[in-house]
């Protein structure tokens, strides 16, 4: 059905508006920190959350257009009972998806932050009710502090006939 709706933000003081967030404002403070990752017990997976975080906040900001990913749910997420309840939750992430790789081939950077509450920012963006924010992309070209994820070897991951 490809119920998507896209809004890009370009002018920085629009986007601090927007995401609520002093452009000098990097750094999580240790309460901060702790409510993102306290209850990680996977220790590599809490390491790279504590490199990526204050990173992600960084290009949020600082990235020339910020993209934000909206999509139209027919019913709340928790309400859900069929698969085709979740088609548009499902479009939406191959949409992302393509976002991501187009931009990657254009020598462009982009990360996936997904909003946990909403309702604030979709006041502020006037987003209708019946939608639903997915992502937030910053879009900019990589610079030299960026994390690289963990490489994952395709054979470890492929099974073949059964797992």
């Amino acid at each position: 059905m490809r119920e998507w709706e896209f809004i890009l933000l370009k002018n920085i003081d629009r986007k601090k508006e927007v995401l609520d967030v002093e452009p000098s404002s990097h750094d999580f403070n240790e309460k901060e920190i702790h409510e993102w990752t306290g209850n990680m017990s996977d220790k590599l997976k809490k390491e790279c959350y504590l490199k990526a975080l204050p990173i992600q906040r960084k290009m949020l900001m600082n990235a020339p257009e910020l993209l934000i990913v909206c999509f139209r749910m027919k019913k709340p997420l928790k309400n859900c009972k069929t698969l085709f309840d979740l088609n548009s939750f499902a479009s939406v992430w191959a949409c992302i998806e393509n976002i991501l790789l187009a931009m990657a081939a254009e020598g462009l950077y982009g990360v996936t932050k997904i909003p946990f509450e909403t309702d604030d920012l979709k006041r502020k963006l006037g987003i209708p009710e019946d939608y639903e924010v997915a992502a937030m992309i910053p879009i900019g070209y990589p610079q030299e502090h960026f994390v690289k994820q963990k490489t994952i070897l395709m054979q470890e991951k492929m099974h073949y006939d059964k797992w």
